[in-house]
């Protein structure tokens, strides 16, 4: 039984709109944009005065122009996403009529059906006409009025247009007419009276328990964003309903604008919110762009979405930043009251969960295990707050259709996990009817039945019977001779639901589809029995797509070759192959595709031998051709001794150029006697590069504290930077500063590797020429897998920024952030603080990019008096004296999150044990100490320094740390301490679970992209790394003087800030 107070909503709307424009005309209703085509012209406001005023102004022009017919004759409307969906409603209800929003995507036929079913035959529109209008009238024959402009209507005045029916007496009549998706077929209309909109007002303010708010208490004075159409049920029960009962600003975006999270950003930028109601994508596509959502979380507290649901990884990520209110109604039920929660609790996923209120008569009655249908009773104590009970002749209860799953620890949360009835929901959030597509299968006379499958998959399958047992038999000689009925299917379906001839599944005469009496097909049933035949077609198809049946080539012929791998890119990529002399990793390759492809490669060419390193290493159509047709007749990929002699030989070619390069310099600078360096100029002026990476954000706020005040420069690649800059760091520490006086700090955007000027205008560059003092060049792509020809734009910035600083007035120093990736593998039991020759050195092609730029420096400042300093930077770990965390795509972060995914740990760290790791906010300390303390006597030098820290711990002294973190994030709380080996294993074997869900790898299973790396280093137990010489740096910095070891509260800090 319901017990709740009486309810206190029995005012018409048209009535609350009139009166406040009465006590309060200039309260506001709506912001729109003033401008149709940005919004930095602002926000008009729409008035409670200007509202009535419009509403009476349409109310007569209605009246006017259409004769009077049948007591609440419908008028449907399309037009623009505007204000005038809400001002013909109120319009309507005056002057005795009933709209009827029509969705401008229904098809002409689901149009027609709806007017048909309504008996309209009038059509209001706007000018110019929309072109969902125009497809309809040339179809389809109606009356047509034309509306004002949105402007007129506010702004000619308007006699008040009479209307004085009491809630007692309008209570069954129309109030708007809508319709629901379609989900068995075409869609239904649903006439909603006044009744049933006061009985939803009311269960929105049923009083909540502590820890719990209303949608009334979430609107009630609030200014909130509206990316919801005004057509659909929950756009415009939040903006032309819930709005005057709460007394709630709504904010609409362009009419023309999509619904997105950029959408969303624009209108943030120029007039304030609380929060903003969405559609799922657009959570979606904030969770994708952590830049986009630190900028919106500061603008708005909390986020709603209706209509679906983002995926659990994106709807995480932004639960991080914001509250997310998940709101679920349906067309016959209106919006269900909720309770929401006002914190998760430490519940990182309870924002998927809803919480109907009891008051509600909500009851889950189980439809098969596990899954329950939510359920309305019919109680005469709940009644004023059960508004589906005003229209719908369901005198007990009223089945929704809609399947939910108990949270596993909270009572009263559940998660909405599909429908009993057809609509299928993909993985992706689109949605399809099946209805009409079975149907066209089912015309043909050898098909018996046909059920489309696909929930929670990102494509659709059909399961398909046949009338003869005979041709149940037949496979896919059975499927080809259907197939063209299934391809007319294809051609009326969306998109996002065609059937793919691999993803067809044929009944088992000995297993018939399950009908009910009347021969009725049980979809659920039925796809439940079938579901090991499901999973099978899906995998059939994804083993399809790894060994293309065209791709079994002459490998003798390298075209075929050539041929083969294009094909095979395509097939990973999902797109064209680009010409063939282009790097692949320029085209967004990463490590898993690169996996995928040698897979593909492996059955293609028949060669078991070919592995990801090979594609790594030639990384072109045409190097990889040449490369595998060389290798053909092996069983197995070049040696590993092969295989560094020719990457030494490319390290050897690229050096040599660029070294050359730095030689042409010398040749072609002035004759004069150079200038002495100066000894007494402070660095007044220093340009940075890279300020919005990780490091570069920690050196640069570092700057702006330092006792010194220099001007900064900061050079990025992106035209935001400042923006950029001021998100990031607010996501990464709050420590990092976010206010860039700009007497001090000025952002540019440049491209080193453009040109001599960097791209940058003539007189900027100039301006450069005459004000720097130093630069610290801290800006590098970071990859370990791509190969060194990915690195050259990279060593073409090098060349220009060395040809800057012999040019520049003051000759500035420069100070280049190395790695000790470039000289790791030199065989030696202490590298040394200075430059190394030896090829052999750097341990992946990134290092040998670093080492590269180190010879290009060190020749710089022998000949061309360039002085310039070389900082090899170890492995980073997050801030020691700040809140700041680590960064995510760092190979460690990776492990962690990846460990409590597989819940286990690696009990060692193979040739990385010995943690000498460096805080970041200390690396940035250290690259100003270095950088301010440069030599600056008048010949010119070349320095090398080690920022490692000089005091070392152990994984195994850290790991504790590290469980108790996992463990506390985890459920069940327990992590397993596991051999390198095994943990490797887990990792590899982890990999078949998240085939082409690269967003869920990201988010949950991180370290699968490292695999080979990882494997690498943790194989090597009981090997010792090298030993690092940091005598130079020590003497240069007292922040690596006074450094300590990295300490367990901050590694428990660090892991359970990535958890």
């Amino acid at each position: 039984m319901c017990a709740a107070p009486e309810p206190a909503n029995d005012r018409l709307l048209v009535d609350i709109i009139d009166g406040v424009a009465l006590t309060n005309p200039d309260d506001a209703w709506l912001e729109y944009p003033t401008s149709a085509t940005h919004y930095s012209a602002g926000f008009s406001t729409i008035t409670y005065r200007s509202l009535a005023n419009a509403t009476n102004a349409l109310a007569w022009h209605l009246h006017r122009n259409i004769s009077p017919g049948t007591e609440f004759q419908t008028l449907a409307y399309i037009g623009p996403n505007d204000a005038r969906y809400a001002v013909i409603l109120y319009a309507c209800i005056k002057a005795g009529f009933k709209v009827f929003f029509s969705s401008p995507k229904n098809s002409i036929s689901a149009h027609v059906h709806l007017f048909s079913a309504l008996d309209c035959s009038t059509l209001v529109t706007t000018d110019p006409t929309p072109t969902a209008v125009e497809a309809l009238l040339s179809q389809h024959a109606m009356k047509v009025v034309y509306l004002p402009s949105l402007e007129e209507l506010l702004q000619s005045p308007a006699e008040p247009f009479p209307y004085s029916k009491t809630f007692a007496e309008a209570r069954n009549d129309a109030f708007v007419a809508l319709h629901t998706s379609g989900s068995t077929g075409n869609p239904k209309p649903i006439v909603y009276t006044h009744e049933f909109i006061a009985r939803n007002v009311n269960a929105f303010q049923l009083p909540t328990p502590p820890g719990f708010v209303s949608l009334s208490q979430l609107v009630a004075g609030s200014r909130f964003v509206c990316l919801l159409p005004l057509f659909h049920m929950a756009g415009y029960f939040f903006a032309s309903v819930v709005s005057h009962f709460h007394r709630s600003t709504v904010i609409l975006p362009s009419p023309s604008a999509p619904p997105t999270s950029d959408t969303l950003h624009g209108v943030l930028q120029h007039t304030p919110a609380a929060w903003a109601a969405v559609s799922p994508s657009t959570v979606e596509s904030l969770g994708r762009n952590p830049d986009l959502l630190q900028v919106i979380s500061e603008k708005i507290s909390r986020i709603a979405f209706l209509g679906g649901n983002p995926s659990l990884a994106m709807g995480n990520e932004v639960s991080r930043k914001l509250n997310i209110c998940n709101l679920i109604g349906s067309s016959e039920c209106g919006g269900f009251a909720q309770l929401i929660p006002e914190h998760d609790g430490g519940q990182l996923e309870l924002w998927s969960y809803v919480h109907i209120h009891p008051q509600t008569g909500p009851v889950y009655q189980e439809y098969s295990p596990g899954l329950c249908e939510l359920t309305i009773k019919h109680d005469a104590s709940c009644e004023p707050y059960q508004p589906l009970f005003t229209q719908f002749d369901t005198s007990q209860e009223f089945r929704t259709s809609d399947l939910f799953t108990a949270h596993p620890t909270m009572p009263g949360f559940w998660r909405h996990t599909g429908r009993v009835d057809d609509i299928i929901v993909f993985l992706n959030g689109e949605k399809t009817n099946p209805i009409s597509f079975e149907s066209h299968v089912v015309g043909h006379p050898d098909v018996a039945g046909a059920l489309v499958f696909g929930t929670n998959r990102m494509e659709a399958g059909l399961l398909i019977e046949f009338t003869e047992t005979e041709k149940n038999r037949g496979g896919r000689d059975a499927i080809n001779r259907i197939w063209h009925r299934i391809e007319e299917a294809n051609s009326l379906a969306p998109a996002h639901a065609r059937i793919d001839d691999r993803l067809i599944c044929i009944v088992s005469p000995e297993k018939p589809m399950i009908r009910t009496p009347k021969g009725t097909i049980k979809r659920q049933e039925t796809l439940r029995e079938y579901g090991q035949e499901i999973d099978d077609v899906y995998k059939e198809a994804e083993a399809a797509n790894s060994l293309p049946a065209d791709l079994v080539v002459d490998t003798s012929d390298i075209r075929h070759v050539q041929g083969a791998i294009r094909s095979v890119f395509k097939s990973v990529m999902k797109r064209d192959a680009p010409s063939d002399e282009t790097d692949f990793f320029s085209t967004g390759m990463d490590s898993l595709q690169v996996m995928r492809m040698a897979r593909q490669l492996r059955g293609a060419l028949q060669n078991p031998g070919i592995e990801p390193a090979a594609v790594y290493r030639n990384a072109s159509v045409d190097a990889l051709a040449k490369h595998l047709k060389s290798n053909v007749a092996a069983a197995k990929e070049d040696s590993v001794t092969e295989n560094l002699k020719q990457r030494r030989q490319v390290l050897k070619q690229v050096l040599q150029e660029y070294k050359d390069k730095i030689e042409e310099l010398a040749l072609a600078a002035t004759k004069d006697a150079s200038r002495s360096l100066s000894s007494s100029r402070p660095h007044s002026t220093i340009l940075l590069t890279g300020t919005t990476g990780y490091v570069g954000s920690y050196v640069l706020d570092q700057l702006l504290k330092h006792p010194s005040s220099p001007k900064m420069i900061c050079v990025n690649r992106s035209t935001d930077a400042l923006q950029v800059q001021m998100a990031r760091n607010k996501r990464r520490d709050s420590a990092l500063a976010i206010d860039f006086p700009p007497e001090r700090v000025r952002f540019l955007a440049a491209d080193f590797a453009a040109d001599k000027t960097w791209g940058l205008g003539d007189e900027t560059f100039r301006e450069l020429l005459r004000e720097v003092t130093m630069v610290i060049h801290n800006a590098w792509p970071v990859d370990f897998n791509v190969p060194l020809s990915a690195f050259r734009p990279s060593l073409d910035g090098v060349v220009n920024i060395v040809q800057f600083c012999k040019a520049a007035k003051h000759a500035p120093s420069l100070l280049f952030v190395s790695s000790i990736s470039a000289v790791m593998d030199l065989q030696s039991q202490r590298i040394p603080e200075t430059l190394i020759d030896s090829l052999e050195a750097p341990t992946s092609c990134y290092g040998e990019s670093k080492f590269v730029a180190e010879h290009m420096l060190s020749e710089a400042s022998r000949r061309l008096g360039v002085r310039a300093a070389v900082v090899r930077v170890g492995q980073v770990s997050g801030a020691a004296y700040s809140p700041g965390l680590w960064n995510g795509r760092d190979w460690l972060p990776r492990l962690i999150v990846s460990s409590r995914y597989l819940e286990a740990v690696p009990d060692h760290l193979g040739t990385l044990e010995k943690i000498d790791w460096i805080p970041i906010d200390v690396l940035a300390e250290v690259l100003i100490d270095i950088s301010m303390n440069l030599g600056w006597s008048s010949q010119a030098r070349f320095e090398v320094y080690h920022a490692i820290n000089p005091q070392a711990t152990t994984w195994t002294k850290l790991l504790p740390s590290v469980v108790h973190a996992l463990e506390g994030h985890n459920s069940p709380p327990s992590m397993t301490r596991v051999s390198p080996a095994e943990w490797v294993e887990r990792l590899r074997n982890s990999a078949a679970r998240f085939d082409d869900h690269d967003e869920e790898i990201d988010s949950r299973n991180p370290a699968l992209k490292l695999v080979d790396f990882l494997e690498q280093v943790l194989g090597s137990e009981g090997v010792d790394g090298p030993a690092w010489s940091t005598e130079s740096a020590v003497k240069m910095s007292a922040s690596l003087r006074g450094a300590e070891c990295i300490q367990p509260e901050w590694m428990e800090r660090w892991a359970g800030g990535l958890l």
